[in-house]
């Protein structure tokens, strides 16, 4: 009796169907946390690159954030005003490249472009951008700076999605990936400067 009693037992499939749901269900909930995991990584990546994008276009019609990019640029001893400075001969004199980061710029200046920057990503924090100056050698002798301005986005921390919590949680900072936009500043403002 008890040996017919095991057979039973064996060949009864009564709740394979719920085994199977169950196995099958947590690897659907596995898949569709997965996919939403990506997309909101992604989003936020898309949003921080849309947000250095704006910031860049708006730096590059602002006055310098930057403390120590000249308004004109500097004739050489052999320079003639209004030669290019492209020109062979060097008419121009570079400067050296300048940055500063959210508290170091102009606060003025870096407020406007990091208020235009936080509409397309509230995650933003002064510290995580910084904007550039440099020299690109465009324009003329004794003519405005004609800067490459880049507005770079770093260290934005990724604290959505479950990985993201569980990243945060546990002590490690998951960050978003850098992004940095480049653009010629052609229509820097000098706010009236000659």
């Amino acid at each position: 009796m008890n040996r017919a009693h095991s057979r039973r037992f064996i060949r009864n499939d009564t709740g394979s169907s719920t085994v199977e749901f169950v196995v099958v269900s947590f690897a659907i909930l596995i898949s569709v946390f997965f996919v939403l995991e990506v997309t909101l990584y992604l989003f936020f990546s898309a949003a921080l690159n849309k947000a250095a994008q704006a910031g860049t276009r708006t730096a590059v019609v602002s006055t310098p954030a930057a403390p120590g990019v000249p308004a004109r640029n500097a004739r050489s001893a052999n320079g003639v005003f209004g030669v290019a400075c492209s020109d062979p001969s060097v008419p121009c004199v570079p400067f050296t490249d300048v940055s500063c980061t959210g508290a170091a710029c102009d606060p003025t200046e870096f407020n406007r472009i990091f208020a235009h920057m936080q509409g397309f990503s509230g995650q933003l924090q002064p510290d995580n951008v910084t904007i550039s100056y440099q020299w690109t050698g465009l324009g003329f002798a004794g003519g405005p700076v004609i800067p490459l301005v880049t507005v770079t986005v770093s260290g934005v921390p990724f604290r959505t999605g479950v990985v993201g919590l569980l990243l945060t949680n546990a002590g490690v900072l998951a960050s978003l990936p850098t992004h940095a936009v480049s653009m010629t500043g052609e229509d820097l403002n000098r706010g009236g400067a000659p």
